[in-house]
C-alpha cells in the first residue's frame, strides 16, 4: 500500500500526518514551528529574513521537516520506499523561507509575494529526505497574507455557493465566499491562542469566558485586585494580567476582520454557513467566542468549527471537484485591514469583552 505524507506548516506549529490510500489518517504528530526562534509572528520572521538569516532559516525549517518525516514513518512503521509523496500546505511566508526565496516583498506595501502557485519539487532538493527523491507538492496560496494553508483547507468543504472561512492561527485569514465574488483577508492575532503558547485556544475561550461570569475579572479584562499582580490558574492554564491584554488584541482583530470583511461584501447580518478552521479544534464552544467579544452575535447557529483543515486538505487530490478549485474563475478582492480608516476605532472598540 502506498502513503501520502501531509504536512502543515504553521507559523507556531508544524502538523504532519499520513494517509493511506483510502484516505485514512494512521498517525498524526504536532510539534513546534522552531522558527519561533526568530520570532512569534510572520512580520518579524521576514524582518529577520530581510536581514540576512533567510539561509539560515531556510535551513532550519527543513531540518524541522526532515525530522518530521523520519518520525512520522518510524512511528507509522512504514518504509520511505512506500510513501507516495509529500504535500506541504503552508502560509505564504512560511513557503518563501522553506524555499528560500526573496522576502522584500513580504514586509512592506505593497506586499508582493515572490510566488504564490502550486510547487513541485522532491524530497532530494528540500532537504526532507535525501535518500530518496519523493515527490513533494506545496499547496497554491492567494497572496502575500492568505496563503496555501487557506487553499488547502477549502478543498475540504463541501460544496456550497456562500460561506465565510476563518483559519484561526498567528495570522486569521479569511475568504468570504458568494457566488462568483470573493473577499478575502488577513488579520494579525499573534500567537496568544496558538497551543503551544497557553494551552489549547478553545480551553482557553472557556476560561475567559468563565472569568468573566465569576466575575474575576471585569469586561474591559482587569483582574480583580485578588489577582491583579500573579495572575491566576483555571483548570491548568495559567492568565496573568498581561495574557489577557494579549489576548484581547488577538481578539480584537480577528473581529474587526470580520466585520470590515463582511462590510466589504455587504452580508453582515445576511446567513451564511460560516467555518471555523485552526488551532481551535473541534470542540470549540461558540456561544463562549460570542461571549468574548471575538465573534459577532450573527454567528450564532451558523458557526461549526472544523478542525485542521489545512491539514486535511492535503490529502485532498486537487482535481477533485469543490465549490472552490474553480476560483481562478472568480472575482476576487483581498481586504487590506490596514489600509482601511475604519480598522483603527475598530480594533480599539473590540478590545473590551462586551463588544
Amino acid at each position: 500500500m502506498k502513503y501520502t505524507v501531509g504536512i502543515d506548516i504553521g507559523t507556531t506549529n508544524i502538523e504532519t500526518a499520513i494517509s493511506n490510500e483510502d484516505g485514512h489518517i494512521t498517525v498524526q504528530d504536532l510539534r513546534q514551528n522552531p522558527l519561533c526562534a526568530y520570532g512569534r509572528d510572520v512580520m518579524t520572521r521576514i524582518g529577520k529574513a530581510n536581514e540576512g538569516k533567510l539561509h539560515d532559516m531556510t535551513i532550519c525549517l527543513r531540518n524541522a521537516l526532515r525530522e518530521e518525516f523520519y518520525a512520522i514513518l518510524t512511528a507509522a512503521k512504514i518504509s520511505s520506499y512506500d510513501i507516495l509523496k509529500i504535500v506541504i500546505a503552508a502560509n505564504t511566508t512560511m513557503v518563501h523561507i522553506l524555499m528560500g526565496y526573496d522576502c522584500k516583498g513580504l514586509g512592506a506595501f505593497p506586499f508582493k509575494d515572490v510566488h504564490t502557485e502550486s510547487i513541485i519539487s522532491d524530497s532530494k532538493t528540500l532537504m526532507i529526505y535525501e535518500s530518496l527523491a519523493v515527490p513533494v507538492e506545496i499547496t497554491k496560496g492567494f497572496s502575500a497574507f492568505v496563503g496555501g494553508d487557506i487553499y488547502s483547507g477549502l478543498k475540504t468543504l463541501p460544496e456550497c455557493d456562500d460561506f465565510l472561512f476563518i483559519d484561526m492561527g498567528t495570522n486569521a485569514e479569511m475568504v468570504l465566499v458568494l457566488g462568483n465574488d470573493v473577499y478575502i483577508t488577513s488579520a494579525a492575532a499573534g500567537p496568544a491562542f496558538e497551543t503551544c503558547s497557553i494551552g489549547h485556544a478553545s480551553d482557553v475561550i472557556d476560561r475567559l469566558t468563565f472569568m468573566l461570569d465569576e466575575k474575576i475579572m471585569d469586561e474591559t479584562g482587569l483582574l480583580t485586585d485578588e489577582y491583579f499582580e500573579n495572575g491566576i490558574d483555571i483548570e491548568g492554564i495559567y492568565f496573568s494580567q498581561k495574557k489577557i491584554r494579549d489576548l484581547q488584541m488577538a481578539k480584537a482583530a480577528v473581529r474587526a476582520g470580520i466585520e470590515l470583511l463582511t462590510d466589504a461584501a455587504g452580508v453582515r447580518y445576511d446567513p451564511l454557513k460560516i467555518y471555523i478552521a485552526g488551532t481551535f479544534g473541534y470542540n470549540l464552544n461558540i456561544s463562549n467566542c460570542i461571549r468574548i467579544g471575538m465573534f459577532p452575535k450573527w454567528f450564532k447557529g451558523s458557526a461549526v468549527a472544523v478542525g485542521n483543515t489545512s491539514l486535511k486538505g492535503t490529502f485532498i487530490e486537487p482535481d477533485l471537484p469543490t465549490s472552490f478549485l474553480s476560483y481562478e474563475q472568480k472575482n476576487i478582492r483581498e481586504i487590506i485591514l490596514a489600509d482601511l480608516p475604519d480598522f483603527n476605532d475598530l480594533y480599539i472598540s473590540y478590545m473590551n469583552f462586551d463588544c
